[in-house]
């Protein structure tokens, strides 16, 4: 599996995350952490996002015994756009222009 890393152009926080075939995963406390809020909030928010079909838990969400849940890229970018869309905003424009390339 290839490893990813995005960092965060205004405040410089950065995920490191897995390809993992068309999707780049990232733990659920890193995710907060890029948008400046607990993880516990996070993990409501993608509640929320699941219940009003912006994702597909089955597909965006694992779920693991050993570690927080990993969220898709996909998941990462629905749940931010609740909490800060400049932040989201840029993160979306990175998986389009990085990720592309490097799922295929």
């Amino acid at each position: 599996m290839k490893t990813v890393e995005y960092v965060c152009t205004t405040t410089s926080r950065t995920l490191v995350g897995k390809l993992d075939q068309d999707a780049a995963w990232f733990n659920m406390t890193q995710v907060a952490h890029l948008f400046g809020i607990r993880p516990d909030r996070a993990a409501k928010l993608l509640w929320q996002v699941g219940a009003t079909g912006d994702i597909d838990a089955e597909r965006d969400v694992r779920w693991l015994d050993h570690e927080p849940c990993l969220l898709s890229h996909r998941a990462v970018v629905s749940v931010g756009y609740h909490v800060n869309f400049g932040r989201t905003t840029a993160f979306r424009n990175w998986c389009a222009s990085s990720l592309g390339t490097l799922c295929h």
